[in-house]
């Protein structure tokens, strides 16, 4: 079984590059038949109890929230996973496969680290639950996919790494690498994840699954993050609520054919094509979410396409801000609380993603596609080093780099470098108009960029002229050293303007 790189950037608490870190409460946990009661569960996860959001609602809550909550007859309390089966604690990728296959209702305890083969796609049976225990449980190269299954829950765990060197838009044929895939499934409940640097799709929801709750999970640094649809009817329920989601592109989410999609208390910073997309014959309500420095933040694609808005709030967003109406309401379907959105980013700063979760980025983070690096694509290492506390230097090892670039507002003083050098041996390309975005974006102020070839590739096949920049920034503070320009000019303007 591959090892990660000894490079590879943590996603842990407590974590160091090069290093494995063995912190408080990531021993494995002895399985205790314990899991009979919601709340006896979050004993065995080891997670905070006692702590509510500013709303009133609990940040860990012991229930399923939004869909996921809705009592059917043969679910009569809703989504349970595997409440009163069996407990099983698991800290082999064999383990964890033979775990959530069973038949029987399951409680899977994940303790530590579980790497799978690069791509690895395990497939999850009905009436599980499939729960990190404590702080660093993570799921490392692989994915979980439910197919035709029914009442499972996945919690308190990190997936990352099945990113494929070179193909950030996920279009090879051997990656098809999501972090969770729902496939024509019901009553799922996935909190407090994390989804960082993978394949394809972070979670793709599709084929008329319904009552399905995604909450309190993170989103990273990522081009196609959080999909939904996949199909001509209208039946899916989906809930959207307290997600943050950090340095994307596209799908945060694209929300196709929903009957009824509920959004609320989420937070997207940095979004370079689009955030919030009502398709098809969706119905969608946002409310109280914030949108930093999103393109495109609410929108519609379609015709039938509605969706409403209560009391979000955007910074440094530009594009569609749309609210049509809609003529579904989710409080006919569950309860739940409003976090005031003015407290939106301080409650997820604090609390999305796995309990205890803290990213550490070294000062000179280094890119390569051959796994030496930190990371393997410019996106990602941007990303790592806009939420550093501290000044972070990129350094960008040979290759040809085919990504969309956003260097943040706030991401002021960033210093960008090739290796060698030399501008040709990294190159930096992307294909699209500038009615798109450019190849680079700069939002930030006193930004370095050196020893890089940028390129945009867009060639207008209808037979017009369209523009296409390799690199845009919003005013000339940005400085390059020994940068190749190629497919167009170094465009000073405003994109939100």
């Amino acid at each position: 079984m591959p090892s990660v790189p000894r490079r590879s950037l943590p996603a842990l608490a407590g974590a160091s590059v090069g290093a494995a870190a063995v912190l408080a409460g990531t021993a494995p946990a002895l399985a205790r038949p314990t899991a009979t009661t919601p709340d006896g569960v979050l004993a065995l996860m080891r997670v905070p109890t006692g702590r509510s959001g500013a709303g009133g609602g609990r940040v860990w809550s012991p229930r399923p929230t939004g869909f996921a909550s809705v009592p059917t007859p043969e679910l009569p309390e809703g989504t349970t996973g595997g409440l009163g089966g069996r407990v099983v604690t698991v800290t082999t990728a064999d383990a964890l496969a033979e775990a959530i296959a069973a038949d029987e209702p399951t409680v899977v305890l994940v303790s530590g680290t579980i790497e799978f083969p690069s791509g690895t796609i395990t497939d999850v049976s009905a009436n599980t639950s499939i729960l990190g225990v404590g702080r660093g449980a993570e799921i490392v190269g692989g994915g979980l996919r439910l197919l035709e299954v029914s009442n499972v829950i996945i919690r308190n765990l990190t997936v990352r790494d099945s990113f494929v060197a070179g193909d950030w838009d996920g279009k090879f044929e051997t990656n098809d690498n999501d972090g969770i895939r729902v496939d024509t499934s019901h009553h799922v409940w996935i909190d407090h994840c994390e989804f960082a640097r993978l394949g394809d799709g972070q979670v793709d929801i599709r084929k008329d699954s319904t009552d399905v709750t995604v909450s309190w999970s993170l989103f990273r640094d990522h081009n196609k993050t959080l999909g939904v649809g996949w199909t001509d009817n209208l039946v899916t329920t989906l809930t959207l609520h307290h997600n943050r989601f950090s340095n994307v592109h596209q799908r945060n989410g694209s929300i196709d054919q929903v009957r009824i999609g509920h959004v609320y208390n989420c937070w997207l910073a940095g979004a370079s094509s689009y955030g919030m997309a009502s398709r098809g014959a969706t119905e969608l309500l946002i409310e109280h979410s914030v949108f930093d420095a999103v393109r495109n933040p609410i929108g519609t694609s379609d015709e039938q396409s509605r969706v409403a808005q209560n009391g979000n709030l955007r910074t440094d967003s530009w594009g569609d801000w749309e609210d049509t109406g809609i003529d579904v309401d989710p409080a006919d379907h569950y309860d739940y609380d409003l976090d005031p959105v003015d407290q939106v980013r301080d409650l997820l700063t604090r609390h999305a993603g796995p309990h205890g979760r803290t990213e550490r980025t070294p000062r000179r983070l280094h890119v390569s596609q051959d796994g030496t690096g930190d990371v393997s694509s410019i996106h990602a290492a941007v990303g790592a080093a806009w939420r550093s506390p501290h000044p972070v230097e990129i350094i960008v090892h040979p290759g040809i780099y085919r990504e969309v670039i956003s260097i943040w507002p706030g991401c002021d003083g960033l210093e960008i470098r090739g290796a060698s050098g030399d501008p040709a041996d990294v190159v930096v390309t992307y294909d699209k108009p500038a009615t798109d975005w450019a190849t680079v974006t700069v939002f930030a102020r006193d930004v370095v960029l050196a020893a890089l070839t940028l390129e945009n590739a867009y060639e207008d096949d209808t037979g017009g002229d369209r523009a296409a920049y390799p690199l845009r920034s919003i005013d000339d503070t940005l400085r390059l050293e020994d940068v190749q320009l190629t497919g167009g000019p170094w465009e000073i303007s405003d994109p939100r303007l």
